[in-house]
């Protein structure tokens, strides 16, 4: 994860300050009942929706205290600012409504720094990869049996085809001689 620094208009005066962007672009789904929480403690809750599913109940909250809400369709823009600094900027893309309930596309999702709170922590390194095995990380998630050495194994495996090549070779040598 990286922050990204832009210039923006400061909300006094006429010069410029620098916002951190915390997500740039991204896409977000949610869907209805549930909440996705962002950098710095923010949660964007997906309420409800009316029985067609073409308006949305949004609701934006930190800490448990509703900082703002809305009643969104198709294309709106939900945009929530703090002391004249712009925190969250997503728009409703699209609604789907289904058996299970409705979900809600948002895209493009952009979060910058909310110069108030604490920066979030970034990683130590980069992120896994979703290939790679998370096994040494996350210990009892990896498949192989405890008390098994693999490495041991392939070398057990690996004598017992050299002697069974070696004495293969010497009943040859027998065949040929008689």
């Amino acid at each position: 994860m990286s922050f990204n620094t832009i210039p923006a208009a400061a909300a006094s005066g006429g010069g410029e300050r620098l916002s951190i962007i915390l997500i740039d672009g991204d896409e977000l789904y949610v869907r209805s009942g549930d909440s996705h929480t962002f950098l710095q403690g923010y949660q964007l809750c997906v309420k409800g929706a009316d029985p067609e599913a073409s308006r949305v109940w949004l609701e934006l909250r930190r800490e448990d205290v509703v900082l703002q809400d809305i009643i969104a369709t198709r294309g709106t823009g939900f945009v929530y600012s703090r002391n004249s600094s712009e925190i969250l900027n997503l728009t409703v893309d699209t609604i789907y409504a289904g058996p299970e309930g409705v979900l809600v596309r948002f895209s493009p999702v952009y979060q910058y720094l909310d110069p108030k709170l604490p920066r979030p922590q970034t990683p130590a390194g980069p992120l896994p990869d979703a290939s790679e095995n998370l096994s040494s990380q996350f210990p009892g998630t990896g498949t192989q049996v405890e008390g098994f050495d693999t490495h041991l194994f392939l070398l057990g495996f690996g004598a017992v085809l050299l002697v069974t090549g070696f004495f293969a070779g010497r009943g040859r040598k027998n065949e040929y001689k008689k």
